[in-house]
């Protein structure tokens, strides 16, 4: 996702290994040298977010989001996980946004118009929240089957028009 300096690779592979073990505590041990350089920065604030993450750590994920987001990281990624953390800290107004600006740059994101479903629904918007899901299933049928067990989708399940995208 990110470039990382050769002498920095084998930190960042340690703290991605971390990540994948389930450990986020020991991968953010392994950070710190990715955030004090300058060319490793945007990849140790990567790490970081994911780390913070997975620590349920929302709000300062968050910060590291802000500062990633001007350096050049894949702006889907940022807005998606922006998004996600704020659902998680209870602003879904904040989330609808992120996801719509996104969705703005990125016409075609199915995972974007299927988030943007769900926060919307979530917030009681049935009929918009219906027609995101539908659009994000129209680009990809995979999201046929994640609407049927997808919880922030509850509100929905019932009602035809819903009922008729499921797989």
């Amino acid at each position: 996702m990110v470039q990382i300096p050769e002498s920095l690779r084998r930190r960042a592979a340690e703290a991605e290994g971390w990540l994948e073990l389930r450990c986020p505590q020991k991968a953010i041990e392994k950070i710190q040298p990715l955030l004090d350089t300058p060319d490793a920065r945007p990849a140790g604030l990567y790490l970081r977010t994911r780390a913070l993450i997975d620590q349920g750590e929302h709000a300062e994920a968050l910060k590291d989001l802000a500062e990633l987001r001007p350096l050049g990281t894949d702006p889907d990624w940022i807005d998606l996980t922006e998004a996600w953390c704020l659902k998680r800290l209870g602003r879904l107004e904040d989330a609808v946004a992120r996801m719509e600006e996104m969705i703005a740059r990125s016409h075609q994101s199915a995972i974007g118009h299927f988030n943007l479903g769900c926060y919307l629904a979530l917030l009681g918007q049935k009929d918009r929240a219906i027609d995101e899901v539908t659009l994000a299933c129209g680009l990809s049928d995979d999201y046929r089957k994640l609407a049927v067990d997808e919880e922030d989708l509850a509100s929905l399940r019932g009602d035809p028009r819903f009922d008729e995208l499921l797989p």
